[in-house]
């Protein structure tokens, strides 16, 4: 389209220039009246030549790409995250959240971030060892009905997905320093509890337990935790940030052996109120931590990681 609009023009214009060479160049034919009057005519008279001016020229304008996000000032790209928005649509298919454009863009600025703590930390991933993961990953690909049709299935080019793993390599070198502290084994406690929905039903529990009715016996009869109520309310031994209820778990950290906590009101986000009764039966001051709770661990830390990272973050956002 573009070469169709231009041949014309540009013919034309040598068209043009081509009679201005010939009336140029065509041989004098002598002077003659009419000519002579037109030279000493005041129309005729030669105009001075322009004066130059120091006016500055405007400069043409320069498109800017279009945006998803600024972080910390530096861009994504609303083609990047569109892209990323593409995969992730076709990975998830009939299993999409109603929130998922915005979980694309989350991902893309968390990994700026990252990126950009990485690069203040001094990390860089070489090329050398992004080419030796991606033969790897090749490898594997090629075993399993090859790399480029793996590539194409998840809209990569491989240009794309060269860049994607160095962001992954990135990553697990920030995870490593970000978790290095946590450790192998910590303080723990066993606990078990008792979780009702009646406030008088809770009350007159707690005092039976207290009384010396048998703890486990009253978990089996009332608790409406069928899972571990069915154990007398046994949860195991457990590091801090593990349980789903906070107030349940610093009660059993505040506890001795064999003591039980006061009743516990807890209000959920639906508006209902549960009330729990624990009791400590256990405490080991470095007990090692199964594989799943380092797991937990690991996973808290790098999250409130992140998180601080967002918190100090200039983040600007334009999609979705």
């Amino acid at each position: 389209m573009i070469a169709k609009t231009l041949t014309p023009i540009f013919l034309i214009i040598i068209m043009i220039w081509g009679i201005a060479c010939r009336q140029t160049e065509q041989p004098d034919s002598g002077p003659s009246t009419e000519s002579n009057q037109q030279a000493t005519s005041p129309e005729n008279t030669p105009l001075p030549p322009a004066i130059a001016t120091n006016t500055p020229i405007p400069p043409t304008p320069t498109p800017t790409e279009p945006m998803a996000a600024l972080v910390n000032g530096q861009p994504i790209f609303l083609a990047e995250y569109e892209r990323e928005l593409a995969r992730y649509m076709a990975a998830m298919g009939d299993a999409l959240q109603p929130d998922y454009e915005v979980l694309v863009l989350d991902a893309l600025i968390e990994r700026e971030l990252i990126r950009q703590a990485a690069a203040s930390d001094g990390i860089v991933v070489s090329s050398e060892s992004v080419d030796q993961r991606l033969e790897e990953l090749r490898a594997t690909a090629e075993e399993t009905g090859g790399f480029g049709a793996w590539l194409e299935a998840n809209q990569y080019t491989e240009e794309e997905f060269r860049e994607a793993l160095a962001a992954e390599m990135v990553t697990g070198e920030m995870v490593s320093r970000v978790t290095a502290d946590v450790p192998t084994a910590v303080e723990q406690v066993r606990a078990r509890y008792i979780q009702m929905d009646d406030e008088a039903l809770a009350q007159s529990v707690l005092e039976r337990a207290r009384a010396g009715d048998d703890f486990a016996f009253l978990a089996e009869q009332n608790s409406v935790d069928r899972v571990t109520g069915e154990f007398g309310g046994d949860l195991g031994f457990f590091p801090p940030g593990s349980l789903l209820v906070p107030e349940v778990e610093q009660a059993a950290f505040a506890l001795q052996p064999g003591e039980i906590s006061d009743l516990i009101t807890v209000t959920r986000a639906d508006g209902t109120t549960v009330y729990y009764i624990v009791q400590t039966t256990e405490r080991d001051p470095e007990r090692e931590l199964t594989a799943d709770m380092r797991s937990g661990l690991l996973q808290a830390a790098f999250t409130a990681w992140i998180e601080q990272l967002r918190t100090e973050a200039t983040v600007e956002r334009f999609e979705p």
